[in-house]
């Protein structure tokens, strides 16, 4: 997204509709409204996983950014573990997910490695399936070439069949399905000549293989860190800074309200006696409220807490036991929030 070739940058508008349940495009969001694609699955080890061109989480610096996943309700959940394909001239790489759609809406297809030539021979067109703030978007495409490699047909060039639609910029890692099946994923476009250039799915799953003899271990948090964050309202206002980020310890996290409010539910990595809860940052005080709510092992949120935002806040509440907390910081459109800690104030 932040490549030379691709920049996606998409205003945010919201839809209603179901955590994935099957393999699927999805959108990355690299905070300050900057998006890219990717392909949701299953590995073979039982992870929750998207392939995505490398250029979608290379940063200027040349290292791997872990971008938040944006559902279709507009909710965040953080990736974790970018690692770029082993072959380096492909333009690819993989992501780890957690959080809510990795428990519960993760794909059960997986990215298979089964030669595709049988197929791609019988192909005279498919469908592009990408995925934007407000809606998925399928797009007939046309092959105009099986290979642009030495490899012999890796690499797939094709066009949309209808003339006055086009590619856009902000389209690499959508992926082009036939029959229901992934082919192969786009990761360049020449919007000039209406072409792009796709790598076949069967390509990306031997990437995937040689990878699966290196495990893949989650980021180490922060002592007393939650589990895991979910932003429901609100938006990353710097790129590159998202909530995965933030629960690894390597960034800040840098939020802006969404109707005057930004709100998060975390998760314990178990049932917790927690008292309160402390807030570091940075453009917090004097701009509104923080409001804690719990839930004891989904029972539901229950007022927990209201403290007036300090760039140093300790909100206390009554102790109890907590699977889950609902927290929201209210302040104006203009607020540009800095939270250096997000941490629950433990009973013991």
């Amino acid at each position: 997204m932040t490549h030379k070739r691709h920049t996606a940058t998409i205003a945010l508008f919201l839809a209603f509709a179901c955590l994935p349940a099957r393999a699927e495009t999805v959108l990355l969001a690299r905070g300050d409204d900057t998006f890219g694609q990717g392909w949701l699955f299953l590995d073979v080890s039982g992870r929750c996983r998207i392939a995505t061109p490398r250029h979608v989480v290379e940063m200027s610096d040349g290292k791997l950014a872990a971008p938040d996943l944006l559902d279709s309700q507009g909710r965040l959940h953080p990736t974790e573990a970018p690692v770029a394909a082993i072959d380096e001239t492909l333009d690819l790489a993989f992501l780890t997910v957690r959080g809510t759609i990795a428990k519960e809406g993760c794909s059960r297809d997986r990215v298979r490695a089964t030669p595709l030539q049988p197929i791609i021979d019988s192909i005279k067109q498919a469908t592009l399936e990408i995925t934007t703030p407000a809606e998925r978007q399928s797009l007939a495409v046309a092959f105009r070439a099986l290979s642009r490699d030495s490899g012999g047909g890796q690499i797939i060039a094709l066009a949309p069949v209808d003339a006055s639609a086009s590619f856009q910029k902000g389209m690499s890692g959508g992926t082009i399905i036939y029959n229901g099946r992934p082919i192969a994923m786009l990761y360049e476009v020449d919007t000039d000549e209406g072409v792009g250039v796709a790598l076949r799915y069967d390509r990306i799953a031997a990437e995937l293989q040689k990878l699966s003899a290196e495990p893949v271990e989650a980021e180490q948090r922060p002592d007393g860190s939650f589990g895991n964050m979910m932003l429901m309202k609100g938006r990353v206002s710097q790129k590159d800074n998202g909530i995965g980020a933030f629960l690894a310890g390597s960034s800040a996290l840098h939020v802006a309200p969404d109707r005057d409010r930004v709100t998060f539910v975390v998760e314990m990595d178990r049932l917790s006696d927690i008292a309160g809860l402390r807030v570091k940052g940075q453009g917090l005080a004097g701009q509104g409220s923080l409001i804690v709510e719990a839930d004891s092992d989904g029972q539901g949120f229950v007022p927990g807490s209201r403290c007036a935002l300090s760039d140093d806040l300790a909100c206390p509440m009554s102790p109890r036991r907590v699977s889950r907390l609902r927290i929201t910081l209210t302040g104006p459109a203009t607020a540009d929030y800095r939270i250096d800690s997000l941490e629950p104030m433990m009973t013991r």
